[in-house]
């Protein structure tokens, strides 16, 4: 059963509202794709949302500080999207404005990839009807599949 508002691992109790739906979010997707046990996907949550809580300035003083030291830089995410005349673009967390565009969605990937890379950031690779595909995490060193 997915993790909601109102049902969530008690780990989370005590992170800040916002704070908390960011690591639901994470951590649903990572038990989703059975990528990850689930006690591993609640640290692994917890941890990411803090990052991205973090790094755009978010007041993180509610939330458990336990771990508050392992907060990694985690820039803009970015979203491979469908976009006019079956071509494919790059967007970047925050932009209304597409990156790049491109003709085949296989180069968009590529690099979208690259760039979430750059920053330790989250790729979401969407269909062609707007459904999320595929979210990919990453930290320095280490690739997670979201």
């Amino acid at each position: 059963m997915p993790w909601t508002k109102n049902y969530f691992p008690v780990s989370m109790k005590n992170l800040a509202d916002e704070l908390r739906e960011k690591a639901i979010e994470i951590g649903n997707a990572l038990v989703e794709e059975n990528k990850m046990e689930e006690g591993m996907a609640i640290a692994t949550a917890i941890s990411r949302a803090k990052d991205w809580a973090a790094n755009r300035g978010m007041d993180i003083e509610n939330s458990d500080d336990s771990n508050s030291t392992d907060a990694k830089e985690h820039g803009k995410d970015r979203y491979v999207i469908p976009y006019e005349n079956a071509q494919w673009a790059i967007k970047e967390e925050g932009n209304e404005e597409v990156e790049k565009i491109f003709e085949k969605k296989e180069d968009a990937v590529k690099e979208a990839r690259k760039k979430a890379k750059q920053v330790n950031g989250i790729l979401t690779i969407q269909k062609r009807t707007g459904k999320v595909q595929r979210r990919i995490s990453y930290n320095p060193g280490k690739k997670v599949k979201v």
